[in-house]
């Protein structure tokens, strides 16, 4: 079966003549700098020209990346079903490639993505798993940052105490803490203490 582009973008090759091994990766940065240009239809476009010139190489690690980044794309084009589509397929390629970072990436895409729907169930179990994948491979920066993402979902939720803890785990990720990170850590390991026993 072939895959669609999806809706609303249409394959485009640019003037440039690029050889074939380098041309997949042009329109992955292409798509990139479109994406930070806020251009994010042109971003998608460049990025299925990458995904389809990588499938018919057989890249699983390229093929994920780009997957990955098109689901950040539909995100904020607010297609979700394609979002997930595409955040689901980079999280399954990571996963097969044994891509542990790029797993945790897409699922703290998806977790992004969950949370901007307005699904927050959804998306503190993901930004969960993804933190759990970061502090696997020792990200503690990524890591930090997915649990700080956390916290917000565990707040709107109205859990507290869930978003005090991950927010503690977030500042115990730092190595070099402030002075006001680590006040902040002692107010708020006192009350975990004694809630833990």
């Amino acid at each position: 079966m072939e895959e669609q582009p999806p809706n609303g973008v249409q394959e485009h090759t640019s003037e440039v003549s690029r050889d074939e091994k380098s041309e997949a990766q042009a329109h992955v940065e292409e798509g990139r700098l479109f994406y930070r240009q806020g251009k994010f239809g042109e971003a998608l476009s460049s990025l299925y020209v990458a995904y389809k010139r990588y499938s018919e190489d057989g890249d699983q690690s390229r093929i994920a990346e780009v997957a990955n980044d098109m689901g950040v794309v539909c995100t904020v084009l607010q297609r979700w079903d394609e979002a997930g589509k595409w955040l689901n397929e980079a999280h399954d390629w990571f996963t097969k490639i044994s891509d542990y970072s790029g797993e945790a990436q897409a699922l703290g895409n998806l977790g992004s993505m969950f949370r901007a729907r307005g699904d927050l169930k959804q998306a503190a179990a993901n930004f969960q798993l993804a933190a759990d994948r970061f502090h696997l491979v020792g990200d503690d920066q990524r890591r930090a940052a997915t649990l700080r993402a956390l916290t917000i979902v565990r707040l709107s939720q109205f859990r507290f105490f869930q978003a005090l803890a991950a927010y503690d785990a977030a500042l115990a990720c730092e190595s070099d803490p402030t002075f006001f990170q680590r006040l902040l850590r002692r107010i708020i390991s006192a009350p975990l203490r004694m809630i833990r026993g």
